[in-house]
Protein backbone atom coordinates (compact mmCIF):
# COMPACT_ATOMS: atom_id res chain seq x y z
CA UNK A 1 0.00 0.00 0.00
CA UNK A 2 1.12 3.51 -1.05
CA UNK A 3 1.67 5.82 2.09
CA UNK A 4 0.55 9.73 1.63
CA UNK A 5 1.40 12.98 3.73
CA UNK A 6 -0.29 15.44 3.10
CA UNK A 7 1.04 19.08 3.69
CA UNK A 8 -1.21 22.48 3.08
CA UNK A 9 -1.50 25.48 5.92
CA UNK A 10 -5.09 25.46 5.15
CA UNK A 11 -7.04 23.08 6.89
CA UNK A 12 -10.31 23.06 4.74
CA UNK A 13 -7.39 22.20 1.80
CA UNK A 14 -6.00 19.03 3.56
CA UNK A 15 -9.89 17.78 4.01
CA UNK A 16 -10.82 18.30 0.34
CA UNK A 17 -7.62 16.46 -0.85
CA UNK A 18 -7.95 13.68 1.93
CA UNK A 19 -11.94 13.53 0.31
CA UNK A 20 -10.68 13.46 -3.24
CA UNK A 21 -8.49 10.14 -2.53
CA UNK A 22 -10.33 7.54 -2.95
CA UNK A 23 -7.78 5.39 -0.91
CA UNK A 24 -9.55 1.69 -1.31
CA UNK A 25 -9.13 1.86 -5.10
CA UNK A 26 -5.83 3.75 -5.07
CA UNK A 27 -4.47 0.76 -2.64
CA UNK A 28 -3.25 4.33 -0.73
CA UNK A 29 -3.50 5.06 3.01
CA UNK A 30 -3.08 8.98 4.06
CA UNK A 31 -0.78 8.53 7.10
CA UNK A 32 -0.42 12.03 8.23
CA UNK A 33 -2.40 15.66 7.87
CA UNK A 34 0.30 18.35 8.68
CA UNK A 35 0.26 22.27 8.38
CA UNK A 36 3.51 23.68 7.99
CA UNK A 37 6.70 22.46 6.77
CA UNK A 38 8.70 21.46 9.75
CA UNK A 39 5.53 19.31 10.78
CA UNK A 40 5.70 18.15 7.42
CA UNK A 41 9.41 16.49 7.55
CA UNK A 42 8.75 15.33 11.42
CA UNK A 43 5.70 12.76 9.90
CA UNK A 44 8.12 12.09 7.00
CA UNK A 45 10.92 11.12 9.39
CA UNK A 46 7.83 9.10 11.27
CA UNK A 47 5.89 7.55 8.99
CA UNK A 48 8.19 7.36 6.39
CA UNK A 49 5.69 7.62 3.30
CA UNK A 50 5.95 6.87 -0.13
CA UNK A 51 4.23 10.00 -1.38
CA UNK A 52 3.98 13.85 -0.01
CA UNK A 53 1.65 16.34 -1.27
CA UNK A 54 2.41 19.44 -0.46
CA UNK A 55 1.34 22.96 -1.01
CA UNK A 56 4.37 25.84 -1.59
CA UNK A 57 3.68 28.34 0.85
CA UNK A 58 3.25 27.24 4.31
CA UNK A 59 4.69 28.96 7.91
CA UNK A 60 7.46 27.31 9.59
CA UNK A 61 9.63 26.17 6.06
CA UNK A 62 7.86 26.06 2.17
CA UNK A 63 7.40 23.72 0.53
CA UNK A 64 10.27 23.93 -1.60
CA UNK A 65 12.78 24.28 1.54
CA UNK A 66 10.93 20.94 3.33
CA UNK A 67 11.24 19.02 -0.39
CA UNK A 68 14.90 19.98 0.01
CA UNK A 69 15.42 19.00 3.61
CA UNK A 70 13.53 15.65 3.14
CA UNK A 71 15.41 14.44 0.46
CA UNK A 72 18.37 14.65 2.31
CA UNK A 73 16.69 12.14 4.42
CA UNK A 74 14.60 9.58 2.07
CA UNK A 75 15.81 10.64 -1.27
CA UNK A 76 13.61 8.54 -3.59
CA UNK A 77 10.09 10.33 -1.67
CA UNK A 78 7.89 11.28 -4.69
CA UNK A 79 6.35 14.95 -4.15
CA UNK A 80 2.97 16.18 -5.86
CA UNK A 81 2.96 20.15 -5.48
CA UNK A 82 -0.01 22.25 -5.23
CA UNK A 83 -0.33 25.94 -4.94
CA UNK A 84 -2.87 28.91 -5.90
CA UNK A 85 -0.17 30.40 -8.25
CA UNK A 86 1.13 29.92 -11.78
CA UNK A 87 4.95 31.61 -10.92
CA UNK A 88 7.49 29.78 -13.25
CA UNK A 89 9.92 29.70 -10.68
CA UNK A 90 8.43 27.90 -8.81
CA UNK A 91 7.66 25.39 -11.18
CA UNK A 92 11.22 25.51 -12.03
CA UNK A 93 12.85 25.20 -8.96
CA UNK A 94 10.14 22.25 -7.93
CA UNK A 95 11.25 20.32 -11.05
CA UNK A 96 14.96 21.01 -9.74
CA UNK A 97 14.18 18.99 -6.43
CA UNK A 98 12.36 16.18 -8.33
CA UNK A 99 8.65 16.95 -8.44
CA UNK A 100 7.17 14.46 -9.95
CA UNK A 101 3.73 17.43 -10.55
CA UNK A 102 2.15 20.54 -9.88
CA UNK A 103 -1.75 20.69 -9.54
CA UNK A 104 -2.56 24.28 -9.39
CA UNK A 105 -5.74 25.12 -6.88
CA UNK A 106 -8.55 24.37 -6.88
CA UNK A 107 -7.69 20.62 -7.00
CA UNK A 108 -9.95 18.71 -9.36
CA UNK A 109 -10.99 14.96 -8.06
CA UNK A 110 -10.07 13.66 -11.93
CA UNK A 111 -6.71 15.40 -12.32
CA UNK A 112 -5.55 14.60 -8.71
CA UNK A 113 -6.25 10.93 -9.02
CA UNK A 114 -5.03 10.63 -12.13
CA UNK A 115 -1.39 11.95 -10.73
CA UNK A 116 -1.69 10.10 -7.88
CA UNK A 117 -2.10 6.72 -10.18
CA UNK A 118 1.21 7.93 -12.36
CA UNK A 119 3.45 8.73 -9.66
CA UNK A 120 2.30 5.09 -7.95
CA UNK A 121 3.49 3.77 -11.07
CA UNK A 122 6.41 5.51 -11.20
CA UNK A 123 7.36 4.52 -7.83
CA UNK A 124 6.87 0.85 -7.92
CA UNK A 125 8.35 0.50 -11.02
CA UNK A 126 11.61 2.03 -9.60
CA UNK A 127 11.15 0.01 -6.30
CA UNK A 128 10.52 -3.58 -7.67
Amino acid sequence: MIRIIIADNEIKVCKLIEFLIDQESLDMEIVDIVHNGIDAIDAIKKHQPDIVITDIKMPGCDGLEMIKRSKKIMPYLEYIVICKCKQFEYVQKAIQYGVRDYLLKPIDKEELTHTLQRVKEQYLGRTE
